[in-house]
């Protein structure tokens, strides 16, 4: 019986390891020719659209995500890079690109919350840009965002992981790796 109930330990905890394996253990870099940029993620993103309100007005949001096949087992939850075009009136002098920034990052974080919660001028890989980190004690989940606007495209960066894992080596790669391209 001993032996039984052993073999089923050992069976069980084996099970449970491999289950456990890290759906983002592959990473590449995505480049997107069209959203003008590269950035380093887990493999096989999602590409979708959808037509939004944006800081720039109603429009079309370009999304490439990443998420595990597993949300009860990985310690990430997303990661995501969407862009939308910014009409150049808003890009023309650096007074109206800081408040589009602005307005851009407060619109965003009212997807995760209606607490006025703090954003931070960034430069964000050579680009001015905005950023917060989304949590609470209550929630499971932390998400950061970062955003910036170059060559008339709004970039949002964002990443959700659950809280108590180490994540820093993987979420630095991902916002390090985040390039614009040349045009």
């Amino acid at each position: 019986m001993n032996k039984l109930i052993i073999s089923f330990i050992f069976v069980l905890s084996t099970l449970f390891l491999f289950s456990c394996k890290d759906d983002n253990s592959e990473w590449a870099v995505y480049t997107s020719a069209e959203g003008g940029f590269s950035i380093k993620m887990p493999a096989n993103p999602k590409k979708t659209e959808k037509k939004e309100v944006t800081a720039f007005g109603k429009q079309v949001t370009h999304f490439i995500t990443w998420k595990p096949s597993n949300l009860t087992i990985d310690k990430f939850k997303l990661f995501e890079v969407s862009y939308t075009d910014v009409p150049a009136r808003f890009t023309k002098d650096s007074a109206t690109l800081q408040l589009m920034l602005d307005s851009s990052i407060n619109m965003r974080k009212k997807d995760f919350t209606e607490l006025d919660i703090n954003a931070e001028s960034i430069n964000f890989n050579g680009y001015p840009g905005r950023a917060f980190i989304y949590y609470s004690e209550s929630a499971t989940s932390i998400a950061t965002v970062k955003q910036c606007i170059v060559n008339n495209k709004r970039y949002d960066v964002t990443v959700v992981t659950k809280k108590n894992y180490n994540t820093n080596n993987e979420i630095g790669n991902f916002f390090n790796s985040f390039q614009v391209l040349r045009r």
